[in-house]
């Protein structure tokens, strides 16, 4: 008994070293796991991202796979068919029919025409044989996959603008604070050294003031900023699909974006319908059309189906003439349905002209709104240009006249106001920068040629 015990303590330890092993072992692979509420992201690996955990592409892949179950649901109607069936009867009263005995004819014999208790069985295969609807439903079933799948591209495209766009923005908003927390760090300098001179009595307690009302003016767009960033973050996160408690880090520069030639690369594009999933779009829904009117014409074809029968009765009465197998064919002839048939057709007929007239609009609307998103483009390109200018000029401006305040030559009015020029300018900056990258994304999109 004392050496169970002994043997299960020591089998016991043992266990107790491979658990703590393999904690050790797998201890980092969980700390990674945790890591993983905090995320890099590059504007690529963003939209890969979407791509695959986006909720609308979801759904939208989800479409595309009903579409395509559509097809062999569509395809299966045409195929053979075989159903079996089972049934129990009971009569309480058999019927009965006399007939004469032929062995004495002076007596006759009752016969019993079914039986008390009846089981059967049997298994009906049937086929289609020819019908013009099952043909352009097919079709049909195939341009509605192809739908689905234009429909998945076009979300897709969609989610690559707003991710894109989110990104930007977000980008924005931190160069945006940066520079704001230095010009709070400036500003904070500033004072203290305004301060310090105000207690050598060099400086009036009202321009000491003053400063104090321009540092509250910038720690409270500090603080703005930072709600607006997180905004922008979470506001990114959920077009990505992500859970609003990960933590994002955008690894790309926002001067990657809007210097050199990456930023124009736009321009100059023209615009190609056949790329654009929206036209695309279009296009399938009138073919879809053409086919539900290529339906409504057969309506007016004949159907012809075959089937075969094999039924087996278990108990069978001494008179039974049902045979086992049978085997038919069905032909459906459309003769009169009071008009009902062709207005169907007309009303297809007019949903087909409807659908081209949709494909035309849609180019048209296409053409246009590519040309305003070029001269959206141009517009914003030229005014984040001027802003950009602008910022530096005002900047320049506010530091000398914070040198001139120092020195006594510049009043606290002409300090305010240079400081709130140089909050309005930056602003104004990063609003035009905000734009020219949301238009070159825009113009890019009906091309479907995000970078």
């Amino acid at each position: 008994m004392i050496q169970t015990i002994s043997h299960k303590h020591k089998m016991i330890k043992k266990s107790l070293a491979a658990l703590t092993f393999l904690l050790f072992c797998y201890a980092p692979s969980a700390f990674s796991q945790s890591d993983t509420t905090s995320m890099v992201l590059s504007l690529n690996k963003a939209i890969e991202y979407a791509e695959s955990n986006n909720l609308q592409i979801k759904n939208s892949e989800l479409d595309l796979l009903i579409a395509k179950k559509k097809i062999w649901e569509t395809t299966a109607s045409g195929l053979p068919q075989i159903s079996g069936t089972g049934t129990y009867l009971h009569t309480f009263s058999v019927p009965t029919a006399v007939f004469p005995d032929f062995s004495d004819p002076t007596k006759t014999q009752v016969i019993p025409l079914g039986v008390a208790n009846s089981t059967s069985w049997n298994i009906t295969v049937t086929q289609l044989v020819f019908s013009g609807e099952y043909i352009v439903g097919l079709r049909a079933s195939k341009v509605y996959k192809e739908l689905s799948a234009r429909n998945l591209a076009k979300t897709k495209t969609d989610i690559r603008e707003s991710v894109t766009t989110g990104y930007f923005l977000v980008l924005i908003m931190e160069e945006n604070l940066n520079i704001m927390k230095e010009t709070q760090s400036v500003t904070n300098n500033n004072l203290g050294d305004i301060i310090a001179l105000g207690n050598q009595g060099l400086v009036e307690e009202t321009n000491v003031d003053q400063l104090r009302i321009i540092k509250a003016n910038i720690d409270n767009a500090v603080a703005n900023l930072e709600r607006q960033s997180q905004w922008a973050k979470n506001l990114l996160k959920f077009q990505l699909g992500l859970d609003l408690s990960t933590k994002i880090e955008l690894s790309d520069s926002l001067s990657s974006y809007i210097e050199g030639n990456k930023l124009t690369s736009s321009l100059n594009s023209a615009l190609n319908l056949n790329a654009n999933t929206d036209y695309r779009v279009a296009l399938t829904a009138e073919q879809l059309q053409k086919l539900n009117l290529d339906r409504q014409k057969t309506l007016f074809l004949p159907t012809l189906s075959a089937y075969y029968q094999h039924q087996k009765l278990l108990n069978t009465s001494s008179f039974n003439f049902q045979p086992e197998d049978v085997f038919g064919l069905t032909l459906n002839v459309p003769i009169f349905t009071s008009g009902m048939k062709l207005s169907q057709l007309s009303q297809a007929r007019k949903q087909y002209q409807q659908s081209q007239n949709n494909t035309r609009m849609a180019e048209q609307n296409l053409m246009l709104a590519f040309e305003k998103a070029q001269n959206d483009f141009k517009n914003s390109y030229s005014t984040y240009e001027t802003n950009k200018l602008n910022l530096e000029l005002v900047k320049k401006i506010l530091t000398h006249t914070m040198i001139k305040y120092k020195e006594g030559v510049a009043t606290s009015s002409d300090l305010y106001q240079a400081e709130n020029q140089y909050l309005s300018t930056q602003s104004d900056y990063f609003n035009a920068m905000n734009d020219v990258l949301t238009a070159k994304t825009s113009l890019e999109k009906l091309n479907n040629n995000q970078q």
